[in-house]
């Protein structure tokens, strides 16, 4: 009994320990993101924060006393805070991943008004494709470069999915306009059941 406890000692005090002369392999970092990714991440958090801007431009556009469109201007509110929102979960997703922010560089939107909500409909929904394209290419570099299944799985299940929604619904939104024709008076019953909360984009 004393001479096994003597080997065990002997065994734990060498360089080596119980690993029978072999070390253990190095673990692989697969907390911290890669440099690539983080970049991209960085990137899109400021794009979703100039989608949220642009939207607002829209919702204030409607809004004003010059178009008086409170329906359109209500539904862009609600895509500005979503847009907002989805920044701040790229923000978190950044902070969960031991990185940091550094600094925003946030572009600000160009066009300020629009003809009729048609035009607005249509800038939403190219907006929204680039949107996702951006979504879908980082989705491919953390496949690629990154090797990240962590970021892919958030990418999938908080944003590719909602993207997809979004896109379809703006443009059942756009064929309803075009329906109604270029006339104003269309538009505005479409407006108004959208502020009385009688049209709703997911029941189009």
């Amino acid at each position: 009994m004393y001479f096994v406890s003597l080997y065990f000692a002997d065994a734990f005090s060498s360089s080596d320990g119980l690993n029978g002369g072999y070390s253990l392999p190095r673990s692989v970092n697969n907390y911290e993101l890669h440099d690539s990714c983080l970049i991209e991440l960085r990137k899109q958090m400021n794009l979703e924060k100039h989608a949220s801007l642009v939207y607002k431009q829209m919702a204030f556009h409607f809004g004003s006393v010059k178009v008086v469109r409170k329906g359109f201007a209500k539904m862009f509110e609600h895509h500005s805070e979503e847009e907002h929102e989805h920044s701040n979960k790229f923000i978190k997703y950044i902070d969960l991943r031991g990185a940091t922010i550094d600094s925003f560089n946030i572009t600000m939107p160009q066009k300020t008004s629009w003809s009729n909500a048609l035009e607005a409909v249509e800038d939403a929904i190219e907006l929204e494709h680039h949107v996702t394209n951006e979504i879908i290419r980082i989705h491919r570099i953390a496949e690629k470069t990154c090797k990240d299944v962590h970021l892919m799985n958030f990418l999938e299940n908080d944003f590719i999915d909602e993207q997809i929604s979004s896109i379809n619904k703006l443009m059942k939104l756009a064929a309803l306009l075009r329906s109604v024709g270029d006339g104003a008076y269309g538009e505005y019953l479409i407006d108004r059941d959208f502020y009385n909360g009688k049209l709703n984009l997911d029941e189009l």
